[in-house]
């Protein structure tokens, strides 16, 4: 039984066979089934191709879908996106329905949908990755590598990886299981079983990981071509999104600077909005995963995770003829006073991102009227004559300048600094044609304007959610939305999502439940 927890646990992957001699850069192999053997680690070659799936793993785990079930939506716009109430699921989304839509937000009843969002299996598939990469490339002999500087600038990407594994997964769980060290086949029977880490020792364990990357790591100087491997900008943007969910928002306000005065980035015009998301296309984008269509892509085809281009995970927001009628619903931000987008965040008679980022869609098919986000719409068949097939070309960015200028004017009104945080808030905004910031006089409004103004600047990004959750406990957004006030509480946390102990204790008898939902799980 030791053997089958850990490997549902940790889920212990090796990067895949290299392919020949030459560097493959796609993110297209998966992981092999067992550990490398040393013979693996022998070449500089070979740890690119360990590096590349690393990347590849977590892009597979945030585009993670049930398989068949609803339109398979990607899980990182179900936890980012979905509940937040902004969007309602598509009509056709039944199960997904029942989590987030009806009733509103009960995460525990999601059928189907178990093993992608209640399961944090995945994402130690590429922590063990990450953790190879630690404890095999100094073990190397210097020949192996073209420089110095080199394996180090491998170690310190798999310091990054892993911090944002973990981060990402406390954001969504809670406290995890903080496994640093690799496990051969031949140890599982001797691994006593792992209980969570408090989340406040995971963040500092992450912060101590991002501190020994940003050194080694140079900026990209704005270079898009640069977007997709780690590099100190986005080592940066990730310490100041580690220090707000921590509260620590002095230190979130400097490495927010860092990027923001060394990191060579600027903001995309409002006349090539959509450039951010069309793939190493803009100098305002920090990191993003590579998600554009690649001829020599073995598993495009299947469209799975692993594909490098797919249709299912952007296809979540897209209807009708721009996807050339292969979805009749979509997700929706409903129109009306009494919903999220009119009511709440978007004037449409002068924010510019209402023309370049949505378009107005009657009712019909299940689907409410309301707004369909088109920041991914370069839809495309791979077989344009056969109409086979399908995928949306565009890449998806996890960080950039916006959300950090936005980020720091959330910090600096924690601060007390409302100048300072106006001054941040004017960038997007101004871009926008909006003026929302020149109104507020208090650090309580400046605050609000800048969660709002990111729900206008991020929303189908994927991120929108954990603003809430990390403002609540002054700006009491979730409990605006329809979160109960005893489920928010700092005691309850139930904006975490729960475990599917049904799979995962019976392999780790030490782990336990998040706290509201040990008590308020089902239908």
């Amino acid at each position: 039984m030791k053997f089958s927890m850990y490997k549902k646990l940790l889920g212990i992957a090796a990067v895949a066979t290299v392919m020949g001699t030459a560097c493959k850069k796609q993110l297209y192999q998966g992981p092999i089934s067992s550990t490398y053997s040393q013979e693996f680690w022998t070449s500089q070659g070979s740890v690119e191709q360990a590096a590349v799936t690393m990347y590849g793993q977590f892009r597979a785990n945030l585009r993670a879908t049930p398989g068949g079930i609803d339109q398979m939506e990607a899980a990182h716009f179900v936890f980012g996106d979905l509940t937040t109430g902004l969007f309602l699921p598509a009509g056709g989304d039944v199960f997904l329905n029942y989590g987030v839509a009806s009733p509103k937000f009960n995460f525990s009843y999601i059928p189907y949908w178990e093993g992608t969002l209640l399961n944090w299996s995945r994402f130690y598939q590429q922590i063990a990755q990450c953790n190879l990469i630690l404890q095999n490339v100094p073990a190397m002999p210097a020949s192996a590598f073209t420089s110095e500087s080199v394996r180090q600038g491998y170690l310190a990407e798999a310091r990054f990886m892993r911090a944002y594994a973990y981060f990402y997964m406390t954001r969504v769980w809670g406290d995890p299981v903080y496994v640093s060290n690799t496990y051969n086949d031949v140890d599982y029977g001797k691994i006593p079983p792992l209980a969570r880490t408090p989340e406040s020792q995971v963040l500092d364990s992450c912060l101590d990981d991002l501190r020994k990357a940003a050194p080694v790591l140079d900026f990209s100087g704005g270079d898009p071509a640069k977007t997709t491997r780690a590099n100190r900008g986005s080592v940066y943007a990730l310490m100041a999104h580690v220090f707000a969910w921590k509260h620590q928002y002095d230190s979130a306000h400097y490495y927010c600077q860092q990027v923001i005065d060394h990191g060579g980035y600027s903001l995309e015009p409002m006349n090539s909005y959509t450039n951010i998301w069309a793939g190493m296309s803009s100098h305002e984008s920090i990191f993003e995963l590579p998600m554009l269509y690649n001829a020599n892509d073995p598993n495009f085809k299947g469209g799975g995770d692993w594909a490098e281009a797919q249709f299912n995970c952007f296809g979540t927001f897209l209807k009708g003829q721009i996807v050339d009628d292969k979805h009749s619903s979509c997700w929706i931000a409903p129109a009306g006073n009494d919903h999220l987008f009119e009511g709440v965040l978007f004037d449409t008679a002068t924010d510019l991102r209402y023309h370049a980022a949505f378009k107005y869609m009657p009712a019909g098919n299940g689907d409410l009227a309301g707004y369909m986000l088109t920041k991914y719409t370069r839809f495309a068949y791979g077989d344009a004559s056969a109409k086979q097939y399908a995928y949306v070309n565009n890449d998806l960015v996890l960080l950039r300048l916006s959300d950090i200028y936005l980020l720091n004017a959330e910090a600096l009104g924690y601060l007390g600094d409302v100048a300072g945080a106006k001054t941040n808030l004017a960038f997007t905004e101004d871009r926008a044609g909006i003026s929302n910031y020149k109104a507020v006089t208090d650090a309580y409004s400046v605050i609000d304007e800048a969660v709002m103004e990111r729900g206008r600047e991020l929303a189908g990004e994927g991120t929108w959610f954990y603003d809430l959750v990390r403002t609540e406990p002054t700006q009491q957004w979730l409990e605006y939305i329809g979160y109960t006030a005893d489920r928010v509480q700092p005691s309850q946390k139930g904006y975490y999502w729960p475990l599917d102990m049904a799979s995962l204790f019976p392999y780790d008898n030490l782990l336990t439940q998040n706290i509201y939902w040990a008590a308020h799980s089902g239908k």
